[in-house]
């Protein structure tokens, strides 16, 4: 078993139970105590559970998610960087998409002028962002509407994606490792940014250093899925090295 997997099925246990033990753990899953301490201990640094001795405790029985307007003033400098890099990326007559992040929002905040640019989205805030922008035509996906993160999911937005011959896809994420990937608080951002990434000629992740080490609860993909990774200057350089020996393309913004 995966251990994203494995974690998603922990996930399962504490909502039911409200709190679990590391032995009764490791004999139900048939992996060391060791391994499930590890597991633990991402779960407790996404903000999901709280350690105790011997096991962990739910901390709510929803997943965390802060809504958009806060998030969206956090970090604003390295997302703003991370933008300028990403745009330089766009040329004339793209079509591209933007998942419903705050940090691919901040891309259609620092668009160029660009002629002839074709922008998919299933985020309200870019939506708004491009209404009347010169040169810009904008597709919504439709789907459901989730106000926390002011975005579209749901059937009806994964199939409008396929609808479209997208070259480059700007996505952001919740938390990525090298080991789960890019994750994200809620299953179906998740699978909506996973199919983002299925129609697009060329996939971007861009996260700003504060999500590295951090595994959500739903996997988007892994980080090899991806061409490129922007990020920040105090992104860890260790981390860095390791996504390339994948083969993605690092690039970090002010670098």
């Amino acid at each position: 078993m995966l251990a994203v997997t494995r974690r998603s099925k922990i996930m399962e246990i504490m909502m039911e139970q409200g709190s679990a033990r590391v032995a009764d753990l490791s004999q139900q899953f048939q992996v060391t105590e060791e391994t499930i301490r590890r597991d633990l201990e991402r779960l407790a640094n996404g903000g999901y559970v709280q350690k105790t001795y011997g096991g962990a405790v739910l901390i709510a029985a929803d997943q965390p998610e802060r809504p958009f307007a806060t998030r969206s003033t956090e970090r604003m400098e390295e997302k703003r960087a991370i933008a300028r890099l990403a745009v330089q990326f766009i040329e004339p007559e793209d079509v591209i998409v933007l998942d419903a992040s705050t940090t691919a929002l901040q891309i259609a905040k620092n668009l160029p002028p660009v002629e002839e640019l074709v922008v998919v989205t299933n985020a309200v805030g870019v939506v708004t962002e491009l209404a009347h922008r010169p040169g810009v035509r904008v597709l919504c996906t439709g789907g459901i509407l989730r106000g926390k993160s002011l975005s579209f999911v749901g059937p009806l937005a994964g199939q409008a994606l396929h609808k479209y011959n997208i070259n480059k896809a700007f996505l952001s994420c919740q938390g990525v490792t090298v080991e789960d990937g890019a994750t994200d608080v809620n299953e179906q951002e998740a699978r909506v940014k996973n199919e983002m990434m299925k129609v697009a000629r060329e996939s971007f992740l861009l996260v700003d250093n504060s999500k590295f080490g951090v595994t959500a609860f739903a996997t988007i993909a892994q980080v090899a899925d991806f061409d490129r990774v922007i990020t920040d200057g105090r992104a860890p350089a260790e981390t860095m090295e390791k996504i390339r020996g994948l083969g993605v393309e690092v690039l970090v913004a002010g670098g």
